[in-house]
């Protein structure tokens, strides 16, 4: 079982300049300059507070010539090419789908993801605008779970709807983390349905639909 840090420096391919995006401690990208997998890197956040343990981590671990740190949102803080390789974690997948479309002209050509929820969101802006997923891998933390996205600049073919809400490399590979996390979205889609199944309201009849559909798509999906 690994945790998200664990993944996202693994899924990381070697590059020359990573720049982690709302990087709060700072620790996907001095991990990475570590490791040896980045020779330098970026070290952003709209916080200054967060900034400042960024830097006191780099300090300690004797990265910190290595790293510059800029206060900024998102992608702006970057000059167009300046990296090759991006992380953004430890939000939502529709506000990963907002740094990247508000920053698109500056994102490189490598994109790490890691979403806490709504990861669909994410996936949708990738194929939308040009970015192949490559791998993905799923982190556990408690009873949490966390999809991490790799994903690269290229054409894509078209993914679909259980593609985009589970992840078309997660569904190649179904490690166990996988497994157990879609068989909690279906848990949790039965609750739902058992909780509406007496209103005979119109809206109630189309949720019940749509949810039946749901389950019955996840469940194919871990059976093949």
């Amino acid at each position: 079982m690994k945790k998200r840090l664990d993944v996202i420096i693994d899924i990381t391919p070697p590059c020359e300049t990573v720049a982690d995006i709302g990087c709060d401690h700072g620790k996907a990208a001095v991990g990475l300059l570590l490791r040896g997998k980045a020779n330098a890197a970026v070290c952003s956040d709209i916080s200054e507070k967060s900034l400042n343990k960024a830097r006191k981590l780099a300090e300690s671990e004797g990265v910190a010539g290595g790293v510059s740190f800029r206060a900024g949102d998102g992608l702006e803080v970057l000059e167009p090419g300046e990296a090759d390789a991006a992380i953004i974690a430890g939000m939502g997948g529709e506000l990963i789908a907002r740094i990247l479309e508000s920053g698109k002209t500056r994102a490189p050509e490598t994109l790490v993801l890691g979403c806490n929820t709504k990861p669909e969101a994410a996936r949708d802006w990738l194929y939308k605008n040009g970015y192949r997923i490559e791998d993905e891998e799923m982190a556990r933390e408690g009873r949490h779970f966390y999809p991490v996205i790799l994903a690269v600049k290229g054409a894509s073919r078209d993914l679909s709807e259980t593609e985009l809400e589970l992840g078309p490399a997660l569904l190649k590979k179904k490690p166990p983390e996988f497994i157990e996390y879609v068989l909690r979205k279906i848990e949790k889609a039965l609750i739902k349905r058992e909780s509406i199944r007496a209103s005979d309201t119109k809206n109630a009849r189309e949720l019940l639909r749509a949810l039946d559909e749901k389950i019955k798509r996840y469940g194919e999906a871990i059976e093949k």
